[in-house]
């Protein structure tokens, strides 16, 4: 069988939660694959995209035409996708975007959250307008399976979408454990902290900075802690931040803020092991990447209690109401300062992230796909 992957989320620029979850599905993917074959197609005008692929069982397909032109072919059946890379017989989309594919073709896409369709305010008009531009349900109706990265990310799509529950197979991201670990060197722990200027204790906030994640709130509990912590705030800019960066100005301890911006894959293990814990106290996620990195490395977690988070961390974090800000100072708190919980918290941490292996989650795909034939 020839499946084609859409690759076009990897030119963006930087790496976050999808293009970490593409990337890493497909080198385990084609390594463990040894049946089918692989067209992996992406659109760049000047040819850049994260990753090299080099696999025996693929080959790369690049167009260039501009975005816009694209999207709106594909959207009214001007052109489709096999008209541009040439015949397969599956489609999968590691994240939505725009298709046109024969109605021969099966189509796989994985579901990362619903966020757009359940909090639209947290998105600016042009996302907003790119979302519905998308039609989630009708991509979602014409699936012929769907990856979902949660359980709570499947009864979304099943809630929102009114999809039926048998389509939807639910198969958790992994993590490079080879990366993330305990062990991180304590030259790269000083190289990191040299490099951004990080101070000695701190709680590090390592997300986009965008409504979503709750940064504002995260501020104002951070005030309210009577320590001398600092707090570490790493990630792009995304959008609606302006406001966000406001509150940061605000705060009290302005002082005692500092933002570092985009950090690296490389080189986020060892930012994170400095850290004395991650907050992550985000209003909405379909699975949550930072949390089990820092898990994984050993570094305790506080985390929102709501929608899928507390289904990946299990016992091993705080949990925190993410709209009561006494509620996020209590469990930063906690991390901080009882040394019995962050031990146990540590414990679990490790043993709960060690759950989660990207070759377990390309066999139940790779599974799938042999459905197909």
């Amino acid at each position: 069988m020839k499946i084609a992957i859409d690759l076009r989320s990897l030119t963006s620029g930087s790496i976050s939660g999808v293009e970490n979850y593409t990337l890493n599905l497909l080198d385990n993917l084609l390594t463990l694959d040894k049946k089918n074959s692989y067209i992996l197609f992406y659109n760049s005008w000047n040819g850049k995209v994260a990753g090299d692929f080099h696999f025996i069982n693929s080959h790369t397909k690049r167009t260039g035409i501009p975005n816009k032109i694209l999207n709106i072919a594909l959207k009214t059946n001007f052109v489709s996708l096999e008209k541009l890379i040439g015949p397969f017989d599956c489609l999968f989309m590691p994240n939505l975007n725009q298709f046109s594919i024969s109605s021969s073709a099966k189509l796989a896409i994985t579901v990362h959250d619903l966020s757009p369709m359940v909090t639209p305010e947290f998105y600016n008009t042009t996302r907003r307008i790119w979302h519905r531009f998308l039609n989630y349900k009708k991509a979602f109706a014409r699936a012929n399976v769907i990856f979902a990265v949660s359980e709570y990310t499947k009864h979304d799509i099943m809630r929102l979408c009114n999809i039926a529950e048998n389509k939807i197979k639910v198969i958790y991201p992994g993590l490079d454990h080879a990366i993330f670990n305990p062990e991180i060197s304590v030259e790269s722990q000083r190289g990191a902290r040299n490099k951004y200027s990080l101070p000695g204790d701190f709680i590090l906030f390592l997300n986009t900075i965008e409504p979503r994640k709750n940064l504002s709130n995260l501020v104002k509990a951070f005030d309210l802690l009577d320590s001398d912590v600092h707090l570490v705030i790493a990630g792009r800019k995304g959008w609606k931040y302006r406001s966000i960066f406001n509150d940061i100005r605000k705060s009290k301890k302005f002082a005692k803020i500092h933002y570092r911006g985009y950090i690296p894959e490389s080189e986020k293990p060892a930012f994170i092991k400095l850290a004395r814990c991650l907050a992550y106290p985000s209003f909405y996620e379909g699975f949550g990447f930072q949390p089990l990195e820092a898990m994984a490395c050993g570094v305790p977690v506080v985390v929102s209690q709501v929608t899928s988070l507390p289904e990946v961390v299990g016992e091993a974090a705080v949990l925190v109401n993410p709209y009561d800000v006494l509620s996020i100072a209590s469990g930063l708190k906690q991390a901080l300062q009882n040394d019995r919980l962050r031990e146990m918290l540590i414990g679990k941490g490790l043993e709960q992230s060690k759950k989660f292996k990207w070759q377990y989650t390309a066999g139940k795909v790779l599974e799938t796909f042999d459905t197909f034939n």
